[in-house]
C-alpha cells in the first residue's frame, strides 16, 4: 500500500491578501511537530516553544509523562506519518524498530480464545518502538526544515491580543522565570496536550470558552521493559489478552521493542490498578484468562522499574461548537481530543489532525481567503469523531452500570452481531483482519455491514 502522500510547496505561501510572516506552535511533542511540518509549507518561520529541555536521543521527556507507556502506531497512523516524512519507516527500521505485519504477528485473546492469523501476510504494517524513538526520528526530519526553529524550555502563561484576534503568545524560561518573552504571530497553534491551559488563556483574553465533556473509566497501567533471551520466538510481536465490560476489567498488552527488549503492560478498569513492585506485577500476570502474557515475562529480565500511569479518561473540548473563537488561534491533537490510550488511537489521531491543517491552509491559499479557525474547528471535530466514539462507546460499558438506561433493541443487536464477528474471527483469518483494518482506521466502520461480512458472520 502507498503511503499518503502530501504536496508541499518548495517555498512557503503567503496565505490570504496579507503576508503571513510567523506561526507559534505551542508544544514539541509528535501533534506539535506534524503542524511545524504543515505550517513551514505557508508561513515564513515557525517556531515551536517547547516547555521541556529537547534530549539529542530517543529519551523520555519530563513533559511526556506517558513516554514509558506503550504506543501503538496504528497502520494508518504509519502511512500518515510516511506521507509526511518520506523515508521515515527506513530511519525506524535502521535506529531498532521492530516491523510489525498486523495480519500475522499480531495474537488477540477475546471471548475465551485467540483470534485467527493471517499467514501469508498482509499490507497492515507499521513499526514497533518506543515513544521517545519515534519521537527522535519524527524530530529528526523537522530539524531538517530551514524555516522551523525551537525554543525551549520556555513555558506558554498566555495568549495576547484580543477576543477578535490572537496576535501571539507570552512565555518564560522554565528555569528562569525573570527571562520571560513576548512573541508575535500571525497564526498560534495550541499542541500542548492534555495539560493544555487554552481554556484559561482564552477567557482571559474574554473569548468564549469551549464546553468540555469527560469519560473517564478509572483505566490504570502499569508498565516495564524485559530483555528476552536471545532468539527468543514467541510467534507473535505484539499480543493483547483484552478487557470486556462491565466484568472483565484486566487487560494485559505485550510488544517487541527496540535492543531486543519487551515492553510489558497491565492496566485494569475501575480503578482496579495494577501493581508496581516485580513480585506483584507477576502474581496479577497470572491471573490474566490466557498464560501467554505471565510465561512470557516470567522468563524474561527486567529492565526498567515498574511505571504507573492514570491519565487515561477520555477528554474532548468541543472548539467546533464556538460561536466566535478568535482568529489566529487553533487547538490541534490531545488539546482537543486526548482519547482513552487502552485503544492505541492517539498517534494515529494526532497524524490526521495535521492532516486536516493541511486540507484547510490549502484551500485557504487555492480560495486566496483569510484563515477561519472555526471551520477548521469543524472539519477537526467531524474527523476524529469516529474515534471518540469507539473510545468513549467501550469505556461506557464500566461507568455506572447500573444507573445507565437501558440498550434500545437496534444498539443490543449491533452489541450481539459484534461480539458474534469477534468469536468467528477465532477461526476466521479473513474476518480477523477486516477487524483489523477497522481497528487501525483503515477503513470505516460501516465496512463490517457488508453483505460479505454479514454472510460470514451470521452463517
Amino acid at each position: 500500500m502507498v503511503p499518503n502522500s502530501y504536496v508541499f510547496p518548495r517555498e512557503p505561501i503567503m496565505l490570504g491578501k496579507t503576508p503571513r510572516q510567523q506561526a507559534i506552535v505551542i508544544g514539541g511533542s509528535i501533534a506539535g511537530m506534524l503542524s511545524a511540518k504543515v505550517l513551514s509549507a505557508y508561513f515564513e518561520e515557525v517556531l515551536i516553544v517547547e516547555r521541556d529541555s529537547i534530549p539529542n536521543n530517543a529519551a523520555e521527556r519530563k513533559g511526556v509523562p506517558q513516554s514509558p507507556q506503550p504506543h501503538i502506531l496504528l497502520t494508518q497512523g504509519y502511512r500518515l506519518l510516511e506521507g509526511f516524512f518520506p523515508g521515515l519507516g527506513n530511519d525506524l527500521l535502521a535506529a531498532g524498530a521492530v516491523p510489525i505485519d498486523w495480519g500475522k504477528d499480531f495474537q488477540y485473546y477475546a471471548f475465551g480464545d485467540w483470534g485467527a492469523t493471517h499467514e501469508p501476510g498482509t499490507d497492515l504494517k507499521s513499526f514497533s518502538c518506543t515513544r521517545p524513538l519515534l519521537e527522535s526520528c519524527i524530530r529528526q526530519h523537522v530539524d531538517k526544515l530551514s524555516n522551523v526553529k525551537r525554543l525551549s524550555p520556555y513555558r506558554v502563561d498566555a495568549l495576547e491580543g484580543s477576543v477578535e484576534t490572537v496576535t501571539g503568545v507570552r512565555c518564560h524560561h522554565t528555569q528562569d522565570k525573570h527571562d520571560v518573552r513576548s512573541l508575535q504571530a500571525n497564526l498560534v497553534v495550541d499542541a500542548s496536550g492534555r495539560s493544555s491551559n487554552a481554556l484559561k488563556w482564552l477567557a482571559a483574553l474574554g473569548s468564549q470558552v469551549p464546553k468540555s465533556e469527560t469519560i473517564d473509566a478509572g483505566l490504570g497501567y502499569a508498565t516495564g521493559r524485559y530483555r528476552l533471551p536471545e532468539h527468543w520466538d514467541g510467534g507473535w510481536k505484539v499480543l493483547l489478552i483484552a478487557h470486556a465490560p462491565p466484568d472483565n476489567h484486566q487487560l494485559g498488552y505485550l510488544a517487541r521493542m527496540e535492543n531486543n527488549e519487551l515492553i510489558a503492560t497491565l492496566g485494569g478498569y475501575c480503578k482496579q490498578y495494577p501493581p508496581l513492585s516485580q513480585e506483584a506485577f507477576l502474581e496479577t500476570a497470572k491471573q490474566l484468562p490466557a498464560p501467554a502474557f505471565y510465561k512470557t515475562i516470567a522468563q524474561a529480565t527486567p529492565a526498567s522499574k515498574i511505571k504507573a500511569y492514570r491519565s487515561t479518561a477520555n477528554k474532548i473540548r468541543h472548539y467546533e461548537a464556538l460561536e466566535q473563537q478568535p482568529n489566529g488561534f487553533i487547538a490541534i491533537g490531545d488539546a482537543v481530543c486526548a482519547l482513552c490510550p487502552a485503544y492505541g488511537q492517539g498517534l494515529t489521531t494526532s497524524a490526521m489532525s495535521a492532516g486536516v491543517l493541511h486540507s484547510w491552509l490549502t484551500k485557504a491559499v487555492e480560495k486566496d481567503k483569510p484563515l477561519a479557525p472555526r471551520v477548521f474547528q469543524k472539519q477537526l471535530a467531524k474527523k476524529i469523531k469516529p474515534a471518540w466514539d469507539v473510545a468513549t462507546q467501550s469505556d461506557s460499558g464500566f461507568i455506572d452500570i447500573k444507573n445507565q438506561p437501558k440498550k434500545s433493541p437496534v444498539a443490543r443487536l449491533l452489541n450481539g452481531y459484534m461480539n458474534r464477528l469477534i468469536k468467528k474471527s477465532h477461526t476466521n483469518s479473513e474476518l480477523t483482519i477486516e477487524l483489523t483494518k477497522i481497528s487501525h482506521m483503515v477503513d470505516s466502520p460501516i465496512k463490517l455491514f457488508h453483505p460479505k461480512i454479514l454472510l460470514k458472520v451470521l452463517s
